[in-house]
């Protein structure tokens, strides 16, 4: 399990200096109806591509395997300036835990 604090002292883009950031988790966040996934999986499914909108997933990675963990979408809001932001290299875990 990965913990991390919920105060955070970190590089501000905005301010260009290092601040005091708390950390956020981004949940149910809707997908852009005009994004490039969105349309070509639209795409497929007007079209019809064998069993795509309802293909087993486990199958997805040929020769692989899926990973068992996701990537983490972290928000970091500077208490200084109030701008958030999102890392670029997002955290993978499988349990993850913000110290409250």
């Amino acid at each position: 399990m990965v913990t991390i604090p919920k105060e955070q002292r970190r590089y501000c883009p905005n301010c260009d200096a290092h601040t005091d950031q708390s950390v956020k988790e981004v949940t149910n966040r809707s997908t852009s109806p005009m994004s490039k996934k969105f349309r070509k999986r639209q795409r497929k499914i007007d079209n019809g591509y064998g069993s795509f909108p309802y293909e087993n997933p486990a199958n997805r990675a040929r020769g692989g395997s899926n990973p068992t963990s996701s990537k983490k979408d972290l928000q970091f809001t500077c208490t200084e300036c109030g701008k958030s932001w999102k890392p670029r290299n997002t955290l993978r875990a499988a349990k993850f835990e913000i110290e409250r």
